[in-house]
């Protein structure tokens, strides 16, 4: 008896550790596979398969064929790999290819795979094994790459209460992918979140999809509608990632002026109030009159009067003294669609500026004839920096032509004030700074200053929380051109040295333009030069 239960348990024993291998090379061959034949993507980089355990790869001499099924176009997986980080996942990558470089030189570069379509390839036996000694075997895996479209627009651009939100598009859609939280709307500080239901409502042309909010939305701002990509699925593809901006309005009566509290003007004219969200504004007959409150410490009563809809308010006293203006607007002044006006407060600080004129003081290098162009660098006579206009400031670009190419000059900005703007030709960042590629054609180049907008007029003041910044006073730029001709054998300045010690200098048409001491400041084209 004791020896068969002694056998019996051997057998369970052992029938537990075969089951458990058994498992265990089931789980083997059953790995995760990237991309899948469940979930369609735009773009295949490389083949990811990940298992339970870490893996050797030993990839066939001849590669791994990744077959299109509609066309049979043939991308070869010339590369396997494991990575240090990674040491339980294959990497497969596709061969190389070669593409158009710099110079006009063909260079290698990695393949990927975006043409849309349905994918197969098979993994052989052997091709993958587990540093214990599993081996994993031959599997034939797909994988589809989606044709994409655009998201056209939603409703609505602006609201007062955002209850929910029509997403259109061109294509007709067939199903929605939409995940269980449902969609993110981001405020316009991308601090505070809220979400859509996970249901959804396609039209009855299919070019639609209407998503009601789990809560409705009402504080004015700006709110951005995040779509990620693959979300709504048409016969043809899926959408592309799209942020719509959606603006939640404050339609409340109410009134503002022509300055804000703590404005900081050149002049004060008077004090003008105007309404939003107001159909019919009066003055109510023998209420108190704006009063304002000057720097000396004195005061003066103005006049109102409605002048097409808005009320403006003079005063017999001109306001030339530097220093603090309170504007105090009393309540009951005025009605606002029958509605009595809140009192309010504004103050205004008068304050006067000697703005020095925006001149340029030199530029390297000086215009005329040269061997190339790498960086020009501008001096004015004052600290400048880019102006916030036209995404200048952000885009940091500037052309310069040679009558038939352009060429950009990127500014090579420092972030301390400087009197200095510096731009190099065909700026390349190098992590740290921006490198030079010098222009190098022969030509005559043309920069017009105007495209170089500047804010000048530098003033320091102390801010709100102590720390010492810099306001601008004006925005502008020079006038004029600037010419440099690049020519294998420059010789500097174009201009002739007369003999008494006089420096001509011409145009690349041979006009003269001026003629100047040889103090080293010359003109150019109009503009001040030092050589």
């Amino acid at each position: 008896m004791r020896k068969f239960t002694f056998l019996f348990l051997s057998m369970f024993l052992m029938l537990g550790t075969l089951e458990a291998v058994s498992q265990e090379m089931a789980d083997f061959n059953s790995p995760t596979v990237y991309p899948n034949s469940e979930e369609p993507v735009t773009m295949v980089y490389n083949i990811r398969i990940s298992f339970s355990k870490d893996i050797t790869v030993t990839l066939p001499e001849a590669g791994i064929d990744v077959v299109n099924t509609t066309t049979q176009e043939v991308i070869k997986i010339a590369k396997a790999q494991v990575y240090d980080w990674e040491t339980n996942v294959a990497v497969f990558e596709f061969e190389q290819k070669l593409v158009p470089g710099k110079d006009g030189k063909e260079e290698l570069q990695p393949q990927y795979i975006e043409t849309p379509g349905t994918y197969t390839y098979t993994i052989p036996a052997g091709c993958i094994t587990s540093v214990d000694g599993d081996v994993f075997a031959e599997h034939t895996y797909t994988f589809s790459i989606a044709s994409t479209f655009d998201v056209v627009g939603c409703s609505p651009k602006t609201t007062d209460k955002l209850e929910k939100v029509e997403i259109t598009f061109e294509e007709e859609i067939v199903d929605v992918n939409m995940p269980q939280q449902g969609l993110t709307i981001w405020d316009m500080y991308y601090t505070n979140q809220w979400y859509t239901k996970s249901d959804f409502t396609i039209s009855e042309d299919k070019k639609s999809v209407t998503l009601e909010l789990a809560e409705p939305i009402t504080a004015p701002g700006m709110y951005d509608l995040a779509i990620p990509q693959g979300i709504f699925i048409s016969a043809n593809g899926i959408n592309n990632y799209s942020t719509q901006t959606i603006t939640i309005q404050d339609l409340t009566p109410s009134f503002y002026t022509n300055y804000d509290d703590e404005n900081r003007v050149k002049e004060i004219p008077g004090l003008a109030i105007g309404f939003k969200n107001v159909n019919n504004v009066e003055l109510v007959e023998g209420a108190e009159p704006v009063m304002v409150y000057l720097p000396g410490g004195s005061d003066a009563a103005g006049t109102a009067e409605i002048i097409e809809g808005s009320i403006i308010v003079t005063f017999d006293t001109e306001f030339t003294e530097e220093g603090l203006y309170t504007f105090v607007i009393p309540a009951g002044m005025f009605k606002m669609d029958g509605v009595e006006n809140e009192s309010r407060e504004v103050g205004v600080e008068l304050y006067k500026f000697n703005l020095l004129p925006l001149e340029i003081v030199s530029i390297t290098p000086a215009a005329g004839t040269v061997e190339q162009l790498d960086k020009i660098v501008i001096e004015f006579n004052q600290n400048v920096t880019l102006a916030q206009k036209d995404w200048q400031e952000i885009s940091r670009e500037i052309k310069i032509t040679d009558g038939v190419n352009e060429y950009t000059l990127t500014n090579n900005a420092s972030y301390t004030l400087s009197n200095k703007i510096e731009y190099v030709a065909n700026a390349e960042w190098d992590g740290f700074q921006y490198a030079s590629t010098p222009i190098k054609a022969e030509g005559r180049y043309v920069l017009d200053l105007s495209d170089i907008i500047l804010s000048y007029g530098a003033e320091k003041y102390i801010d709100e929380w102590g720390w010492e910044n810099t306001r601008w006073n004006a925005q502008g730029s020079c006038e004029g051109t600037l010419v440099w001709t690049i020519s294998a054998d420059a010789t500097g300045i174009d201009g002739v040295e007369a003999e008494n010690g006089e420096q001509v200098i011409y145009d690349l048409t041979g006009r003269r333009i001026k003629s100047i001491t040889n103090s080293g400041i010359y003109i150019v084209n109009g503009v001040k030069v030092v050589k």
